[in-house]
């Protein structure tokens, strides 16, 4: 099976400024919140999706992104719970901002075909935490 040329980026530094500033956490936060939200995406994916993702994660990352080749067909609330229950941060509109500015991180860190191909697995609902547009075809 072939498998995508690794194309990093966005370096692990970078990436939890990022998601800190547009969050508003300390580091510990970031990163928490960071691993949180990668492995309920990775779950979510099916295929190969989680693994093309994690290619082009910055490697100290890899390991947060949950491989799942069936993938799970959750919702974004299901999302969104799942991220909360794993972050360990019961406050609904604080998950959701996080797992935004982690997306939207995680947009930016893929080049355009990875980031066309991740959003067409996933509901409208999920994909507008990401801030992109949604692709079309």
């Amino acid at each position: 099976m072939p498998t995508r040329p690794k194309e990093r980026g966005m370096e692990y530094e970078q990436m939890i400024a990022t998601v800190r500033q547009r969050a508003g956490l300390g580091e510990n936060e970031a990163v928490r919140s960071i691993q949180a939200v990668l492995s309920v995406l990775g779950e979510r994916l099916a295929g190969q999706e989680a693994d093309n993702l994690a290619a082009q994660l910055p490697e100290r990352l890899n390991g947060s992104v949950t491989r799942n080749p069936q993938g799970r067909r959750w919702d974004v609330g299901e999302f969104l719970k799942n991220v909360g229950d794993r972050e360990q941060v019961a406050n609904a509109d604080h998950v959701r901002q996080h797992a935004q500015a982690v997306l939207r991180t995680v947009a930016e860190a893929l080049n355009d075909d990875e980031r066309n191909d991740l959003l067409a697995q996933l509901p409208g609902g999920i994909i507008d935490l990401f801030g992109v547009p949604t692709p079309r075809g």
